[in-house]
């Protein structure tokens, strides 16, 4: 399974002797860096697309090694979403050696739903994801018993950078004019789930698992790995992300260089987010699109009867 984002290129060979648990047996990553060249009007510079199709052949050539059966490619929002997309697809399949599919924002979001449905082991019961990645804002509530309801919201922390806080560190203004933005857009857009009984609510984004682990140390601990993001300790990080440049991002607990940036924009969506749902805290899940296309996979070779089928289209076909 070959997933291309806005970071980085990821191949993982994933073994299906067991259609219950599938087990990732090797993995390799490249950066591909779209999101730093990516044009505020969308298009992916020349750059750009040659550093992912070297991420994306990189990949490839690592695999080779333990020869897969079967290579699945797909690429996220940052692809997806290019102005540039048909000719970035096109160059990028020819890396890989196939064809790059690409789900809908919504698909792509109840694809991640299904992912923590297994990774939580409950069906029957009501659970509500939160994804905040680079292109998209993603909630999604069901019960696993049909159609899940899916917001998806067409930003991400990427996006939201790029086009609204373009300086490092971001000025007064522009923090203002995204916070603005947010205000005006997240709770209309979630007025249907808002107020509702979501279940159990969980984390999907690295963004938000990141922020996790930023919030939750402390100047004698450094929580690794953390099994929430809570509200009340999000908040107060927020005017503190605001001040600090990339580089000093990088320095906290939890915040990897490539999403230094991104970091601010996500920490207030997702506070506005969770305070429009009524969400107090959400549990980690370490698990995303990737292993939920790994699920629809098996579930389409054994004929299992899901409805998630639907969600992936032709993806295996």
């Amino acid at each position: 399974m070959l997933d291309i984002g806005s970071a980085a290129a990821r191949l993982e060979v994933v073994e299906l002797d067991d259609p219950r648990m599938p087990r990732a047996a090797w993995s390799v990553k490249a950066r591909t860096r779209l999101a730093e060249h990516t044009q505020v009007s969308g298009e992916v510079t020349e750059d750009g697309v040659q550093r992912a199709v070297g991420a994306v052949r990189h990949c490839v050539r690592a695999a080779e090694e333990v020869q897969p059966d079967a290579l699945i490619a797909y690429g996220t929002a940052a692809v997806r979403d290019a102005v540039n997309a048909a000719e970035l697809r096109e160059r990028l399949g020819e890396a890989a050696g196939v064809r790059i599919r690409a789900l809908s924002p919504s698909d792509e979001a109840a694809v991640a739903h299904h992912a923590a449905r297994r990774w939580r082991g409950r069906s029957g019961q009501m659970l509500t994801t939160v994804d905040i990645g680079g292109g998209t804002t993603d909630v999604v509530a069901g019960t696993g018993d049909g159609s899940p309801e899916v917001v998806a919201l067409p930003f991400g922390a990427a996006r939201l950078t790029r086009t609204y806080l373009p300086d490092d560190p971001p000025g007064p203004g522009q923090v203002a004019e995204l916070a603005e933005l947010l205000r005006e857009t997240v709770p209309r857009a979630l007025s249907g789930l808002a107020g509702r009984e979501l279940g159990h609510p969980m984390a999907l984004s690295k963004v938000l698992r990141q922020l996790a682990v930023l919030t939750e140390s402390s100047p004698d601990s450094t929580a690794r790995h953390p099994y929430r993001l809570r509200l009340h300790r999000l908040r107060p990080w927020i005017p503190q992300l605001a001040e600090l440049d990339q580089r000093q991002r990088a320095k906290l607990p939890g915040v990897s260089r490539n999403r230094g940036r991104r970091i601010l924009a996500g920490a207030m969506t997702a506070e506005l987010v969770l305070e429009t749902l009524g969400i107090e805290e959400l549990e980690i899940c370490p698990w995303g699109l990737r292993e939920g296309l790994v699920y629809l996979f098996v579930e389409a070779r054994t004929e299992t009867p899901r409805d998630a089928l639907a969600l992936a289209g032709d993806l295996f076909t």
